[in-house]
């Protein structure tokens, strides 16, 4: 009986390697899953060195380049030069993907400064935490190597646009993202659900496309309630969950009815408004401790520590004292900060932002045939950005003023049953903005 080589074929190519040939293994974790002829790990290679480069070009000319992505890319380079990058997360699903967009025509480039103009046309006053999310996405998004990718934490009040602004990024970027409320999940093993379900929802919202859902986007919302210092609830409802999460953070396989998943690459981002956190910082900062409330009720508190202090960000052992794991905490490499939204911001939103609720209901009643009449309006505009600040609901208070300032006035021109033939004007004045029935609905006079 002769003894007969055994037959390798390629992965992807699926030609016979040659036993001359050098063999390049793919391995998933610590199993071995396939096998890349010389030709194809090259081509790989090199796909992935101009996908870095790409990005890395865009970032650049957007103005978001920083100097630490000269020596990651040295980084980058070593890991393919070593064979390294084949090691993680290669399923032959994901292989076959890779090689199908590489043979496919070259796509527009991303273009980050677009991007960030539409958002912060919408979302007023956040600007340099807005670029830190956009720039953090695009490079996880364009590397294969976990060690690249970096988590989030947002921090700020509630009502100033983390999610918002996490929402618009992903959909122009298009990718799948969910957005979970962290107080829902408990320990595994524990009634109530497990963090792995925000993992099926996230293949849920790619259409259960593996591939497409491992460069997505894992929100979890309200995660100072699972801190022992936010939350009442014993260790399974808090600290447990961060241990829970902290097996997807670092990147672990999950079962699902569509297949195994791998989270080595799924960005996840974290937001709480963390007050303890504030606090955390403030003593750092060598702020006296006078209470919690007074501290954090102080509208300009936080703008005078960025002011005076040479290291006003936050820092991960801010997060620790807080109540965070420090295994959790090691593996967030972006802390972020959205200001607290103060009289200017308000006033910004009302005028200037694609999501003014001030001018929705002004340009739907004018489609109504409604002309609405502002008697010095950037006095009444500073009157409502003052109520809006002291509700400390951030642009969900605007929206409360708004809302109700109109009220009446759609309540009366329903009433009045406007014809279409028929103009009014209505004139709102600084009165309105404390009593939505100071207001003055005129019939015009139609001139012959």
């Amino acid at each position: 009986m002769s003894n007969k080589s055994k037959v390798i074929r390629c992965t992807l190519c699926k030609n016979v390697i040659s036993p001359v040939e050098k063999i390049h293994d793919i391995v998933y974790g610590d199993e071995k899953r396939g096998f890349l002829c010389d030709n194809c790990y090259k081509d790989l290679q090199q796909y992935f060195i101009e996908k870095f480069e790409n990005m890395m070009d865009a970032l650049y000319q957007a103005g978001f380049y920083s100097e630490d992505y000269d020596e990651k890319y040295d980084s980058f380079q070593e890991d393919i030069n070593e064979q390294k990058l084949f090691n993680n997360n290669f399923s032959n699903k994901a292989t076959h993907s890779i090689t199908s967009k590489n043979n496919k025509k070259k796509s527009d480039k991303i273009n980050p400064k677009q991007i960030f103009n539409n958002v912060t046309k919408a979302i007023v006053g956040q600007d340099e935490a807005i670029k830190e999310i956009i720039t953090t996405i695009i490079r996880n998004n364009t590397t294969s190597n976990p060690q690249f990718k970096s988590n989030i934490f947002l921090i700020g009040e509630s009502g100033n646009g983390k999610t918002e602004s996490i929402k618009q990024i992903a959909n122009q970027l298009d990718i799948p993202f969910v957005i979970e409320d962290a107080s829902k999940y408990t320990q595994e093993g524990y009634v109530g659900v497990s963090v792995e379900q925000a993992v099926v929802n996230l293949i849920n919202a790619s259409g259960a496309d593996l591939v497409k859902a491992s460069r997505g986007i894992i929100v979890f919302d309200e995660m100072d309630k699972k801190t022992d210092s936010g939350n009442r609830e014993s260790g399974v409802a808090t600290t447990s969950v961060q241990e829970s999460l902290l097996k997807l953070v670092e990147g672990s396989t999950v079962m699902t009815t569509v297949g195994l998943f791998d989270t080595s690459l799924v960005t996840f981002i974290f937001i709480g408004a963390c007050e303890n956190v504030y606090l955390a910082r403030e003593k750092r900062l060598g702020k006296k401790e006078i209470g919690f409330k007074t501290s954090y009720e102080n509208k300009n508190h936080n703008e005078v520590l960025l002011n005076k202090s040479k290291n006003p960000h936050f820092l991960p052992d801010d997060l620790i004292k807080a109540g965070f794991k420090t295994e959790l905490v090691g593996r967030i490499d972006k802390i972020i900060e959205f200001r607290s939204m103060t009289e200017e911001i308000a006033v910004r939103i009302l005028l200037e932002s694609t999501n003014s609720i001030f001018k929705f209901y002004i340009k739907e009643l004018a489609n109504l045939g409604v002309n609405v009449k502002i008697e010095n309006e950037i006095k009444v505009i500073n009157h409502i950005a003052k109520r809006a600040v002291k509700l400390k609901m951030g642009a969900r208070g605007l929206r409360q003023i708004v809302v109700d300032m109109f009220s009446n006035i759609y309540s009366e021109i329903l009433l009045k049953d406007i014809k279409l033939n028929e103009k009014y004007d209505c004139i709102i004045t600084e009165d309105t903005v404390y009593n939505n029935k100071k207001f003055k609905l005129c019939k015009k006079e139609v001139k012959i």
